[in-house]
């Protein structure tokens, strides 16, 4: 099963260089938050707390982003966000940006379904069935 999101961002000044061009280590920060936008269309939560208290999150295992266009100052940029791989401890996310149509970028995470049990070690885990 494929699963697809759309999210918009309008680029502020202070996410770009002197020339107005978004600095490329923005992307990763787009790429979060269409993937928290994605969560919380699904009634789902990045980081929170089992019934049982233990804290659960989604730790990045690997990030990248490749550049075809600029995306400037005023932008409004439209991140397409698909899972490609969906196991029951991982995801994977491929994201397309784009500005009028136009490719800016191509980006991919792999997070990992991780608890975090009081006074112990982070600990990958198995998805919960409601996810």
């Amino acid at each position: 099963m494929t699963y697809h999101y759309l999210a918009q961002h309008r680029v502020e000044f202070f996410e770009t260089d002197l020339a107005g061009i978004v600095h490329f280590a923005n992307f990763y920060r787009f790429m979060e938050q269409a993937e928290h936008e994605f969560f919380r269309s699904l009634g789902l939560e990045i980081h929170g707390k089992r019934q049982d208290g233990v804290v659960y999150g989604w730790p990045r295992v690997s990030a990248s982003c490749s550049f075809k266009a600029p995306a400037y100052y005023g932008d409004v940029i439209e991140i397409g966000l698909t899972i490609i791989r969906l196991t029951r401890r991982s995801l994977t996310v491929e994201y397309q940006f784009r500005h009028d149509g136009e490719l800016l970028a191509n980006g991919e995470l792999k997070t990992a379904y991780c608890i975090f049990p009081a006074g112990k070690k982070l600990e990958s885990a198995e998805l919960p069935d409601s996810v």
